[in-house]
């Protein structure tokens, strides 16, 4: 009887723990994509057409037109190494091929990525300055004409050569780009030993914001001269902001220039204002932008301005885009600047892949 209670008992039927679980392996890491086969080239286009109907102080005059036409070719050379080659077109209006459609370089360079910051490069050879290309970042219809400060002209074109470094600020805060280059633009040589020191900084005050972190403050200076006693000194300061449904710009430009050709310097001074209201990237859109420029204080009403007012339609794809804008130019001089007033209607289509 005891033994039948003690076989019962919990003490008696009490069996050895059981033995903790293997512990689980850790997962493998994650292993870095492999390196591709360098090098990784590939070719795009940017090209635009174009139909102008003159319609003041032309005779009614109107042509078809290829403004602009690119080839790029892109290259990964190494991890960090990059190359960039952009055949460009242009119409010659001198020389014995006036009126030809004419192939030259606009971009050869070569770009160091990740050089004293994450996502910084450094440029070397004929490339893109600090301020055209940004500006052009922001407003989309280089297609309908230059920007306010190549069309006047301020900036010799939006490349030149040259080095230049940009380093983006922590937190999303904006950027600075600095560089040094020749002066004269890609279109022209060097002639002497003077350079021009260009800059920007763009600042974005709330890159947190939903819709304020659209707001972009930027400030552009350019420090260079043509010879010696001949300087020129441009600056330029904008606001600018971008949204799903509304592009705005207002900008104002100040500068002194005095060409190997001049005898004094000339005191400029300028004001630009772009916006463009639109469905989205793709969809209607409609623009309207208004110069003014005064390129020498010092001399009485010799200012133009130029009212431009218009609407588009834009297609995207995954790498392409397609867009075509209608607009009219009005373009109004001062007595003093002894030019006759302009206007005219453009179609304008913009390709790139």
């Amino acid at each position: 009887m005891l033994a039948a209670l003690l076989a019962c008992s919990p003490v008696a039927s009490a069996q050895p723990p059981a033995a903790p679980p293997p512990p689980t392996a850790p997962p493998p890491a994650a292993q870095p994509p492999p390196e591709p086969q360098y090098p990784v080239v590939t070719v795009g286009t940017l090209t635009y057409l174009q139909y102008d109907a003159e319609l003041k102080h032309r005779d009614d005059f109107n042509a078809f037109d290829v403004t602009r036409g690119y080839i790029n070719i892109l290259g990964d050379v190494a991890r960090n190494v990059r190359f960039r080659i952009t055949p460009d077109v242009k119409r010659i209006t001198d020389g014995s091929l006036a009126g030809s459609l004419t192939f030259r370089i606009k971009y050869a360079y070569a770009q160091f990525d990740n050089v004293l910051g994450d996502k910084s490069w450094l440029r070397f050879g004929v490339h893109q300055t600090p301020w055209l290309d940004f500006e052009e970042s922001i407003n989309r219809y280089r297609v309908q004409g230059q920007m306010f400060s190549e069309r006047e002209p301020v900036i010799p074109g939006s490349g030149d050569f040259g080095i230049g470094y940009l380093v983006p600020l922590p937190a999303s805060y904006g950027e600075v780009n600095v560089g040094v280059y020749n002066g004269e633009g890609y279109t022209k040589a060097e002639n002497n030993k003077f350079k021009s020191l260009q800059g920007r900084g763009t600042l974005r005050p709330f890159p947190n914001g939903p819709v304020a972190k659209g707001l972009r403050l930027s400030g552009f200076y350019d420090y260079g001269w043509y010879s010696a006693d001949h300087p020129r000194r441009h600056g330029i300061v904008m606001a600018s902001f971008e949204h799903t449904h509304l592009v705005a710009t207002a900008q104002w430009l100040s500068g002194t220039d005095r060409p190997d050709t001049a005898l004094t310097a000339a005191r400029q001074r300028g004001e630009s204002a772009f916006v463009e209201l639109r469905q989205g990237l793709e969809g209607w859109a409609a623009i309207g932008r208004f110069d003014r420029f005064d390129p020498d204080r010092s001399t009485p009403a010799n200012s133009d301005r130029r009212a431009i007012a218009g609407i588009a339609y834009w297609l995207k794809w995954a790498r392409s885009r397609v867009g075509f804008v209608l607009n009219d130019e009005d373009v109004r001089y001062d007595a003093g600047a002894h030019k006759p007033d302009e206007n005219r209607l453009l179609l304008q289509t913009h390709i790139q892949f």
